[in-house]
């Protein structure tokens, strides 16, 4: 699934753990996705939006293929 940045009008790279799906555009740092209904990830997420890469770099969050 290829999603599309509303500012830079480039793609962004999906990432899943299974349950949740974030698109991020890595040019200007914004992000969207599908939480799977879990609000405490959402709220975690835009409280610390850092935490992304720290999930990717974990392998917690994978590539979506």
């Amino acid at each position: 699934m290829d999603e599309k940045c509303k500012k830079c009008k480039i793609t962004k790279y999906g990432y899943t753990d299974g349950q949740h799906s974030i698109f991020i555009c890595f040019k200007c740092g914004r992000y969207d996705g599908i939480s799977g209904g879990d609000i405490s990830f959402i709220n975690k997420i835009n409280e610390e939006p850092m935490m992304l890469l720290l999930m990717i770099k974990d392998k917690t969050l994978t590539p979506i293929s």
